[in-house]
């Protein structure tokens, strides 16, 4: 979403809205929402009432009637704009409702041929969608609907409606009627013959991509920042702050394809660098300065504990021609929030730093061991890598050999530094260590048909081959054997490096997915899909050019508010894009792909981790939980799905310099993971408001259901089962807090995963409130 922050216009907005429940409802059962603005002490306050964020909050005012009994908003506009005023309104889900109001324009013009004034009510179409120009009088409105599966929704104002507009817009005497809500007793019927395509281990794949603090900062252990020294230390972007005056950044000598801080030491004066904001655990630590050093200078290193130098031992002093690694280790006797490091040294001559590293000592190949211990109870069975938007401007080349020489870019897709200290090699040791499979990216952005192709032939090519060679030479003989590979990410998108028109990027993929599958015949290929024309192009002309057809799918809470309508988001959306693919079955010259759901997640909120490190709530989980649900429902056509993205960024688990959780989301994640079965059964009955997913595990020994309740009191679900089969004692697994917005941090952990024993009583079995629970049943 782009600001509109150098819009000038000014926006005042009236509206009166009061919630009336109908009176054929006891006191116990009804009540008023009030949405009113007020008057007296409500005057300084809109009681709930929304504006756009990019609009100057000192333009909005209250406005009281003659009568003043009732506060009014209003908005103005002097320029063309799109101007709103919203409000969320909680209702009961399948329930019947009616809202009513007066609405008036003044002096109301739009853009270009459509563009006005009016209202909307979020999701809900309205009978009579009336968009306003000029001046009017009041004009009521009146619609009534049912909430469905629903359990909120908007009232909106909107200067600026199917276009923008300029003039005034008022709104008053806004009433939502309760008429009827429907008693909901759900219960559902099993037939353990009906049994549907089973669901593919890969529906709980994971995404890492090179950005923000996934990987660094995230799964891998190293502590310094640019430690190849990208920016000039001392400068505002560099983490390097210098020690004497005799430093300077000399683009003559690139060790790793940077310019190389410079020392000119003196017998008077320490000169070197030191990196804070470091912090430490009690445990060792371990690292080394590469440096270019005359032999007669013996640098100090050294670690800090705030202003206090601590003494590091020196492990090793390794000569390699002009080139010396200073190995050294440590360990602080507690925790250390404020530390650092630092080299420096006095003599004659000039001291060159080429690389430093700072790792602690219990890291495994380079990654962090409590991340790695959270990826483990994930236990994904497939890892999608390196991107993302970042694979479009991605050199893989630059992630071989040795990762002191290894070039430091600067990255476009997410203006960071790339060090390439994580490349093929690191990704696969990575895939090692956690027993899972490689979905590997290749750039169709700005990269080039050579450029996958020798990818390609680097990771699965014999020895004979030109990119094998190189590969054994790096330290690995045997092919990688890779088999899932990405053409590309997102290049339907402007925000995506090399993007270019569909009628040209067919092109490009078939030339690119025939150059790989060259290199190896055995690899199975992902197109790049999306919604609409451009799925259209791809398989209408790159069919034979790939195996199965990606699609991504994020939502954020840019909605009613209800935890209902919240959690039913990703569940509805990825059982519409199945039904976009599945339209083109009419044509039998034409099959459906199997859809790569390999980006699928809730995104938005404060960013409290870094770059896109969203925080998660409970009321996420309930929605990845019923879009898990919904995968199973779809099983026919999701061959995989990647929950994007693992640490940090958007993850399932979150991490700090000196400690990792594991989110809501990721919770829900281990959960079906572990527990739900594979072999998706047909459900009968009506089980709303809760939403049902039903398997058989693997052997067929056990029926597990998945239930998400996703509101505030607790339900009974009925359990019928068709034939000679009786359910008695169970085990359940429930992830749940006690209230919807709690979250999980490294101070505290509000939402847990849990298991009990459980037994049905006359058929029904409790489904606790704002939970989502898998029930597991040994089949006797």
């Amino acid at each position: 979403m782009r600001r509109k922050s150098d819009k000038l216009f000014r926006l005042f907005m009236v509206i009166s809205v009061i919630s009336m429940l109908s009176c054929q409802h006891s006191p116990k059962d009804s009540g008023i929402i009030d949405l009113s603005p007020g008057l007296g002490s409500a005057k300084d306050s809109v009681n709930g009432w929304e504006r756009e964020y990019w609009s100057p909050k000192e333009n909005y005012k209250i406005i009281d009637l003659e009568d003043a009994k009732l506060a009014v908003l209003a908005i103005e506009a002097d320029s063309f704009s799109i101007s709103r005023w919203y409000r969320k309104v909680q209702l009961k889900p399948y329930g019947t409702y009616k809202v009513t109001g007066l609405i008036k324009a003044e002096n109301v013009v739009n853009q270009g041929e459509k563009g006005g004034a009016g209202i909307r009510l979020g999701h809900i179409t309205l009978d009579n969608d009336t968009v306003l120009v000029g001046t009017t009088d009041w004009i009521s409105f009146e619609h009534e609907f049912n909430t469905e599966g629903f359990d909120s929704f908007l009232v909106e104002s909107i200067l600026g409606k199917e276009g923008p507009a300029k003039g005034a817009l008022y709104l008053k005497n806004v009433e939502v009627l309760e008429i009827e809500v429907a008693e909901l007793n759900p219960a559902v019927k099993i037939d353990l013959s009906e049994q549907r395509e089973p669901m593919e281990d890969y529906i709980y794949g994971q995404f890492i991509e090179h950005m923000g603090k996934c990987i660094y900062g995230g799964i891998w252990s190293e502590l310094l920042e640019d430690r190849k020294f990208f920016y000039a230390p001392g400068s505002e972007n560099s983490p390097w702050k210098v020690t004497g005056s005799q430093v300077s950044h000399d683009s003559s000598f690139k060790y790793s394809g940077n310019p190389t801080p410079l020392i000119d030491l003196n017998s008077t004066e320490l000169q070197g660098l030191e990196q804070r904001n470091l912090k430490f655990k009690d445990k060792a630590y371990e690292g080394y300065f590469l440096l270019d050093i005359p032999g007669n200078v013996k640098p100090e290193i050294f670690w800090l504990s705030g202003d206090q130098k601590q003494a590091v031992e020196i492990s090793s002093t390794e000569k390699s021609g002009s080139y010396t690694k200073v190995a050294f280790s440590f360990q602080p006797s507690r925790e250390v929030e404020d530390g650092g490091l630092g080299v420096t040294a006095k003599g004659s001559g000039k001291m060159r730093l080429l690389a430093a590293t700072l790792m602690p000592s219990d890291n495994v190949k380079g990654f962090r061991p409590d991340v790695l211990a959270l990826m483990k109870e994930l236990d994904a069975p497939i890892y999608r890598w390196p991107g993302g938007n970042f694979v479009s401007g991605y050199d893989w080349k630059d992630g071989l050999g040795d990762r002191d020489a290894r070039p430091t870019r600067y990255e476009r897709a997410w203006n960071g530094l790339e060090t390439n200290d994580v490349g093929i090699h690191e990704f696969m040791e990575l895939c090692k260590l956690l027993e899972t499979d490689a979905n590997i990216a290749v750039n169709t952005g700005l990269g080039t048909k050579k450029m996958a192709a020798e990818e390609v032939e680097y990771v699965n090519g014999d020895v004979s081959t030109k990119m094998g060679k190189w590969r054994a030479q790096n330290g690995h003989p045997e092919p990688y054997n890779v088999k899932l590979w990405a053409v590309g990410n997102e290049m339907f998108g402007d925000w995506q490096l090399g993007n270019i028109p569909i009628g040209e990027y067919v092109i490009k993929h078939n030339e690119v997915a025939e150059a790989m599958k060259e290199a190896d015949p055995n690899i199975e290929l992902i197109g790049v899909g999306f919604p609409g024309r451009w799925n259209d192009m791809m398989y209408g002309h790159c069919l034979e050019n790939m195996d199965y057809i990606s699609e991504h799918i994020y939502k954020q809470d840019w909605h009613s508010g209800g935890l209902l309508t919240h959690a039913r988001q990703l569940s509805d959306l990825i059982r519409e894009v199945a039904e976009e693919h599945r339209k083109r079955s009419e044509d039998p010259e034409k099959p459906i792909l199997r859809i790569a759901m390999d980006e699928w997640n809730y995104w938005y909120g404060d960013h409290v981790h870094g770059l896109l490190g969203t925080r998660y709530f409970l009321r996420d989980a309930l929605g990845i939980a019923a879009g898990l649900n919904e995968f199973s429902r779809q099983s026919d056509i999701y061959y995989m799905a990647n929950y994007a993205q693992t640490v940090n960024v958007i993850g399932a688990i979150k991490a700090t310099k000196t400690g990792s959780w594991m989110e809501s989301t990721g919770l829900v994640l281990k959960m079906y993971r572990h527990h739900f079965g594979s072999i998706p059964l047909n459900l009968e009955g009506g089980h709303s408001p809760l939403d049902v997913a039903a398997a058989l595990t693997k052997d067929k020994k056990f029926l597990t259901l998945a239930v998400v309740n996703a509101n505030f009191k607790d339900y009974e679900l009925g359990i019928g089962l068709a034939g000679n089969v009786d359910l008695t004692e169970g085990e359940m697994f429930i992830v749940t807090a006690p209230d919807d917005m709690d979250f999980n941090d490294e101070s505290e952990e509000k939402i847990t995963l849990v298991s009990n024993s459980i037994s049905l009583v006359n058929g029904k079995i409790k489904v606790p409130k704002t939970s989502s629970v898998i029930y597991r049943f040994p089949l006797e």
